[in-house]
């Protein structure tokens, strides 16, 4: 963790000084929220769907967080289109009206409180805040100033309650739907398991954002956004996104070589895969209560590779599954090869885009893909167990 950190800083400081040498400053994901928290605030919501609108933002982002840059500095460090739902803007409202360091702290510190509580009750005995902090996605996303901890944490959160507390579960899980796209595959885990109040819960929860989003910004942002995303979509057929920090199946057959059409048509198989082994897992656990955090590592570990795009920074969703796992082999039992396949698998995702950049190989999909496999192997053999005891 304190590695992390010092990495981080050195980060920081690197770039206010490439930034004073008239060189490229250096970059994250945060000043592309940072701009639209300032088009926000100074016209109407749909703005931020527009692409030159966000690219002046992201330019004057850019000189408030290093001051006077050239034209040239502070175009590379500014623009990126902004993908977001306009229920997410609610989130980004109060940042313009902070300093630009100030809000990056706050907006990371703010969004990991789920990601942390969330943890703490996974792992006994004081391991889930240290576990949540070293693992290599925090680093990653407080690197990139990302999403990771707020979708992680609501998710997490959400299917620690479900269980107990199922309408506070489906609302935690509701409003993770900021990133849409991460709850692909939770309904059909929720009606595969008999959740019914849950997913009542979690629809609610997605249709009030949806409304007090309509109400705080009107409903131009939302068609805006329906009309935008056709755009989002070219930019996989143009090459817009980074290769080498991205984590599906997709990225990892382009990465390969193979066309466009083919590697999604080994996306979609594997989107059918992972679906299909979700909806089996938790149908299979619906009277293996037992069994709740296995289920919950297995939808956790399945969203990414049923996913298009999800990068590096996203794999925090994975850290609670890991941490499940953990916490399931220190109470069941297991075998050293299973303690040396977590560690091993988490550690080896920080060297993941580096060797990605070095040579046209992605390893996060086939370390997501043998975790998952692990979660697999726990699940049935624990409800053998159970099946066993009760016979």
């Amino acid at each position: 963790m304190l590695g992390y950190a010092i990495f981080v800083g050195t980060k920081i400081i690197g770039g206010y000084r490439d930034a004073a040498r008239g060189d490229t400053p250096l970059f994250t994901d945060f000043t592309p929220t940072y701009a639209a928290s300032i088009i926000v605030r100074e016209l109407p919501a749909e703005f931020v769907y527009m692409p030159r609108t966000m690219a002046a933002a992201g330019k004057e982002a850019a000189r408030r967080i290093y001051g006077e840059l050239t034209e040239q500095q502070a175009g590379v460090v500014g623009f990126a289109p902004w993908m977001y739902p306009p229920s997410f803007i609610l989130l980004v409202l109060p940042l313009a009206y902070l300093p630009y360091l100030v809000a990056w702290a706050g907006w990371l510190g703010v969004t990991a409180l789920p990601y942390l509580l969330s943890l703490r009750r996974i792992l006994p005995e004081r391991l889930g805040l240290p576990f949540a902090l070293a693992a290599p996605p925090a680093l990653f996303n407080v690197m990139y100033g990302q999403t990771g901890f707020l979708t992680a944490g609501l998710i997490g959160a959400g299917l620690l309650l479900l269980r107990n507390r199922p309408l506070w579960g489906g609302l935690l899980i509701g409003l993770a739907s900021v990133k849409p796209h991460f709850g692909v595959l939770i309904p059909f885990a929720l009606l595969a398991g008999g959740h019914w109040r849950a997913f009542a819960a979690a629809s609610t929860s997605v249709l009030g954002l949806v409304a007090l989003s309509v109400l705080a910004l009107g409903d131009d942002p939302w068609f805006a956004f329906i009309g935008t995303s056709l755009f989002h979509l070219d930019a996989f057929t143009v090459g817009a996104f980074a290769l080498p920090a991205m984590v599906t199946p997709w990225s990892a057959a382009r990465l390969a070589g193979m066309t466009i059409d083919q590697a999604w048509v080994l996306q979609c198989l594997v989107s059918a895969l992972m679906l299909a082994i979700v909806t089996w897992v938790w149908w299979r656990g619906r009277r293996h209560t037992g069994s709740h955090g296995l289920q919950a590592a297995v939808l956790c570990l399945a969203t990414p590779l049923a996913l298009p795009l999800a990068f590096l920074y996203d794999l925090a969703l994975i850290v609670p599954a890991a941490a499940w796992l953990w916490a399931d082999m220190r109470s069941r039992g297991a075998g050293r090869e299973e303690y040396w396949l977590l560690a091993g698998g988490l550690a080896a995702l920080l060297g993941a885009k580096e060797l990605a950049r070095l040579m046209p190989v992605q390893i996060a999909p086939w370390i997501l893909a043998l975790l998952l496999g692990l979660a697999l192997y726990r699940f049935l053999s624990a409800v053998a167990r159970d099946e066993a005891t009760a016979t």
